[in-house]
């Protein structure tokens, strides 16, 4: 496919995009690497079926330009676009460890991480290393002749409330992990950030603290 550098006040909006992305950090990626990938639109229309966030980041620091690569789709082609690289992004995972090797080994400056990310990746897999491991037991089976025998096979076991509860009380450091769908994700990060910077603390753990001990009148015990 050939790229097209275009006039970037010539592209619209997919209309009613259902994503919502993140246009400050696009913004500072672009500022930090340039644009390594170029947008997609539709040739008839001019709508950007891949990159809409991208383009308003960067019509936000002034581009006039942008490279561009075009698709001659039909609108429900284009809708099938849209949707999918929404979609296709949601759905890889990472490895944990080669992600924070990866982080570790650049400046973070306009990649979306910040160092509290890295705390984060650190402390998860913390907790992965240390937590309760299940215990191998024989099992009874049925023998071939009708008896009963000992399964040499290891079988795991879930530990029990109680053994996964006094794991933790062992415990000095502990990793609290909360889901929320992605809008709420990347509003909750930067609104972190800004705590971050409001109480003078590099990491997310130390800015909800101080948060809730202000919202709550109280100090954390020192230890």
């Amino acid at each position: 496919m050939e790229i097209i550098n275009t006039d970037i006040n010539s592209l619209l909006p997919f209309p009613n995009n259902p994503r919502r992305g993140n246009v400050n950090k696009l913004k500072e990626s672009l500022e930090a690497n340039g644009q390594y990938k170029p947008i997609v639109v539709q040739a008839s229309t001019r709508y950007i079926l891949a990159g809409n966030h991208l383009w308003q980041a960067a019509k936000e620091i002034g581009w006039n330009t942008i490279n561009v690569v075009e698709v001659d789709v039909n609108a429900t082609q284009a809708k099938k676009i849209v949707a999918t690289d929404n979609r296709l992004g949601e759905l890889g995972t990472y490895d944990e460890q080669e992600l924070l090797d990866l982080l570790q080994d650049i400046s973070l400056e306009g990649t979306g991480y910040e160092s509290a990310d890295v705390d984060d990746l650190l402390a998860l897999l913390e907790e992965q290393e240390t937590a309760p491991a299940f215990s191998a037991e024989p099992v009874m089976v049925d023998g071939v002749g009708g008896g009963s025998e000992l399964s040499q096979e290891n079988v795991q076991r879930r530990p029990t409330l109680s053994e996964r509860a006094q794991h933790y009380a062992e415990r000095t450091v502990r990793l609290l992990m909360c889901e929320y769908p992605n809008s709420h994700y990347i509003w909750i990060q930067e609104r972190l950030g800004e705590l971050r910077v409001k109480y003078n603390v590099d990491s997310n753990g130390d800015a909800i603290m101080r948060a809730v001990a202000e919202a709550t009148g109280t100090e954390a015990p020192s230890d």
